[in-house]
């Protein structure tokens, strides 16, 4: 299984509009950050988690043809906005796309975006979306992947952390509680919110958050995802404990 890092910014990406760094230094690529999003693949198989504003140039950058389908973490415009962009997949495909939520993921993508949930026109030409809304109840397989999701806190809402194998997906959180912590049991690699390091935000975890979960779960290696401009991609390799690392667009994880 090979799992690629398309984003690990934050709501806004980094660099913010205008420009804006933060701490982090212009001249390290890897500080150059869009919105988070995963790509999941195995030989058969090729699974999408989240539709993020950059999506279009994440799928391109990838050269992906092809999905089995998407998951959605949440609602969260800076997960869903690039929904409109799959038609381009239709076109290759000559099919609807399958998405995968929970039931309010999927009533608000529905609210928001109706007409991508409309099928594809008599013609035959995908001039709007067509996609397939799969209610995410409990464990499910798309192609040969075994995906198992999880409830986590999103502070003022709920968030959809995923395993897959020996991976764990943890985005968009503040915190997590025994049934997430065991579904993640026995984990290799987990991909984790860590929005800054400072405390505090209300719906994300900064660095003590996130250390301590890291200390309980105990993978081999932890990735953080989901940060800000105050996160300097060389600043964090110096100071991060060992077997923690940030990730950065592209970031290819074999297992």
């Amino acid at each position: 299984m090979r799992v690629t890092i398309l984003g690990c910014g934050g709501s806004s990406g980094v660099p913010l509009i205008g420009g804006v760094w933060g701490d982090c230094d212009p001249n390290q690529p890897r500080n150059c950050r869009r919105r988070p999003s995963i790509l999941v693949q195995t030989e058969t198989t090729t699974v999408l988690v989240d539709t993020t504003p950059d999506m279009r140039d994440q799928l391109t950058d990838a050269g992906i043809r092809h999905l089995d389908g998407v998951l959605y973490t949440h609602a969260h415009a800076d997960h869903t906005h690039g929904i409109d962009d799959l038609r381009g997949l239709n076109w290759q495909m000559r099919t609807p796309v399958d998405v995968y939520g929970d039931a309010a993921t999927l009533a608000s993508l529905r609210h928001r975006f109706d007409y991508c949930f409309k099928g594809p026109s008599e013609s035959g030409y995908y001039a709007r979306p067509a996609l397939e809304a799969h209610e995410i109840t409990g464990p499910l397989r798309i192609g040969d992947l075994d995906i198992v999701p999880f409830v986590q806190d999103h502070g003022y809402s709920q968030s959809l952390g995923f395993r897959f194998g020996k991976l764990g997906y943890s985005t968009d959180c503040v915190a997590l509680d025994d049934g997430a912590f065991a579904a993640l049991d026995g984990v290799d690699t987990w991909i984790v919110d860590c929005v800054r390091m400072e405390p505090s935000h209300p719906v994300h975890a900064h660095w003590p958050i996130t250390r301590g979960w890291i200390d309980r779960l105990n993978p081999r290696r932890a990735i953080l995802t989901h940060m800000n401009h105050t996160m300097d991609y060389d600043t964090l390799c110096r100071t991060l404990p060992d077997g923690v690392e940030p990730g950065y667009d592209g970031m290819a994880i074999e297992l």
